[in-house]
């Protein structure tokens, strides 16, 4: 996955996406977002290796997968609390 000479936004992008807890999950994508966001910024004034840009784009596109999942789970939640409602049945004259 990531080694120690990885970068620290490498490191919080993998954390994320081997999260299982839902709750965390949504902390460890933000933090792993921000920490993404902050190294484009860096990489925006001093780009010397495309690599990690390639690298960068690839995390960008899981972090969207994430966040994507983590809707569907609050969906999924909220769907299973919201009472069914049941219209009463007219009778036939």
């Amino acid at each position: 996955m990531t080694s120690d000479l990885a970068p620290e936004w490498q490191r919080l992008y993998v954390e994320a996406l081997v999260e299982v807890n839902p709750l965390v999950l949504v902390e460890r994508v933000a933090v792993a977002e921000r920490a993404i966001l902050s190294r484009v910024a860096e990489l925006c004034t001093a780009s010397d290796d495309p690599g990690e840009w390639t690298a960068i784009e690839d995390a960008i596109n899981g972090i969207s997968v994430l966040r994507k999942e983590i809707l569907k789970s609050r969906n999924a939640t909220t769907a299973q609390r919201t009472p069914t409602i049941v219209m009463p049945r007219t009778s036939a004259s």
